[in-house]
């Protein structure tokens, strides 16, 4: 019994926890359902139809659970209808991957409520940004599930996803091998803000809801790993100020590396700090490999971003930069 009591910190911490193998779900095959989960806000007023024959054109089969989508104040439901319909999503075993709806704010308030052990036993690709970072970050640190960090059903409308989104997306769910490196839309390119080569588990998404979580039970642990992060709407004294808490809580010691997405409609007032100089100072404050331009995020270039899978990024003294995703993320079917 002594042994049982000195194992438990031992499995319990950070470094037993990385050790943990990462589960995956299938890649998906023409006719595999997708099912489309509401863990944040609603389609409230927001025509779908398109989105949706999209993904049908593309020879998928869409479910719609029976509860999801109905608006309960800035909700799609309950939170608890929200976590029993995702939970059901990962039980049914039609459903080969889940899609989210829409983000917004509401992931964090279900995950009190989600059956980890259940997830984990059926792993599938769950796909989303922006508030679904709370999501994946759970499903990372407590069921070690790859996840993937892309578009969502209101974002797979005409006007708001470009061709190579859309190339990403498909391409993405329906192998099983991986990425390599990673491609970038028609003139764009990486570039190295502190040149340097990192390796480790793909972690992170929005700046916001990663400063949220901090100092929570689902906080983002992402030892070892190369730390993603993007945002939208916020002016830079508000990016300083949540980068500053992943500093403060150790987030930025604790990776080996960083990579910036973008940073869209991310403002600064004269005479204030810009948003690219407040990302430099952290970069520095680092004291690790930092890149940007990576095209995950709110703009209409939004690549499939698997989290959770290895890969190795390096910046160049000469300002180029390449990030190569070396493992898959999914299983075959």
């Amino acid at each position: 019994f002594s042994v049982l009591l000195w194992l438990i910190p031992v499995l319990s911490s950070p470094m037993a926890a990385a050790s943990v193998p990462y589960v995956k779900g299938p890649a998906l095959r023409s006719g595999d359902y997708i099912g489309i989960a509401a863990p944040a806000g609603s389609a409230d007023g927001i025509d779908i139809t398109q989105a949706t024959a999209l993904l049908q054109a593309a020879g998928y089969q869409i479910k719609f659970p029976a509860e999801n989508h109905k608006p309960y104040g800035y909700f799609a439901g309950t939170d608890e209808e929200r976590a029993r319909e995702l939970n059901a999503l990962f039980a049914d075993p039609q459903v080969r991957a889940i899609l989210c709806l829409n983000g917004g704010y509401g992931s964090a308030r279900i995950l009190d409520t989600l059956d980890y052990d259940l997830i984990r036993s059926h792993p599938k690709m769950v796909i989303g940004f922006s508030d679904i970072t709370a999501l994946h970050t759970a499903l990372g640190e407590k069921s070690h599930m790859v996840t993937v960090y892309g578009p969502m059903v209101i974002t797979l409308r005409p006007g708001s996803y470009s061709d190579y989104t859309w190339r990403q997306f498909t391409q993405g769910i329906s192998s099983a091998d991986s990425i390599g490196a990673v491609v970038l839309p028609k003139g764009k390119q990486l570039t190295s803000l502190i040149p340097g080569k990192a390796s480790g588990r793909l972690v992170g998404g929005n700046l916001s809801m990663l400063a949220a979580a901090a100092g929570t039970p689902y906080e983002l642990r992402g030892d070892g790993g190369i730390l993603v992060l993007e945002d939208v709407n916020e002016p830079s004294y508000r990016i300083d100020r949540m980068l500053w808490q992943l500093w403060q809580n150790g987030l930025l010691k604790r990776v080996n590396g960083i990579v910036y997405g973008e940073f869209l409609n991310c403002t600064n007032d004269p005479g204030d700090f810009t948003v690219d100089e407040v990302l430099v100072y952290y970069a520095k404050l680092s004291g690790k490999p930092v890149i940007k331009g990576l095209p995950v995020g709110h703009g209409v270039d939004n690549m499939f971003l698997p989290l959770g899978v290895h890969a190795v990024m390096k910046g160049n003294a000469d300002g180029t930069a390449v990030l190569h995703i070396d493992e898959p993320h999914a299983v075959q079917s």
